[in-house]
């Protein structure tokens, strides 16, 4: 995976999936257990692997889809702290609309994914989303816009 440390610094290298329901009035988001916050489904690109193939192998892997069709929606340059280190993760992340072959992840409000118990996945009504602890928060506004144009944003939460 795209990921370094240098001394108290850290970088990512990271893709996200914004799925949204078949009716557009839900988002996915997930969890790790032990975390007081949701973030969006997705995972760290691996060393020579494009970003869009990043994004189609984790979501495989985490919740067991396929055939999806993902379309850059948000390139973000994130810096903040986390467990005592400063990051800067650099993130791709993507509008994934589900279609009636992937319908069935539609069935449960929350659940476990594909790999254990460790993630934890959650529909959230996205009229609601401003209830949910998120990081970055910036996604809750970016979701909400529901908006299928491609931005780029530089966020320090550091």
């Amino acid at each position: 995976m795209v990921t370094f440390k240098e001394g108290n610094n850290k970088f990512n290298f990271r893709v996200g999936a914004i799925i949204l329901s078949r009716d557009k009035r839900r988002v996915l988001l997930h969890t790790i257990k032990g975390y007081d916050f949701y973030l969006l489904p997705g995972g760290r690109v691996e060393m020579n692997e494009d970003s869009t193939t990043a994004i189609k192998r984790e979501l495989r892997e985490e919740l067991g889809l396929e055939g999806i069709q993902p379309s850059p929606r948000l390139y973000l340059e994130d810096f903040f702290k986390f467990n005592g280190e400063n990051y800067h993760e650099f993130s791709i992340n993507f509008l994934v609309c589900l279609e009636e072959k992937n319908g069935d992840l539609e069935n449960w409000d929350e659940f476990f994914g594909v790999e254990g118990e460790k993630y934890i996945f959650k529909w959230v009504d996205i009229d609601k989303i401003d209830s949910i602890s998120m990081k970055p928060s910036l996604m809750k506004k970016i979701i909400k816009n529901n908006s299928d144009q491609c931005e780029h944003i530089i966020l320090h939460e550091a």
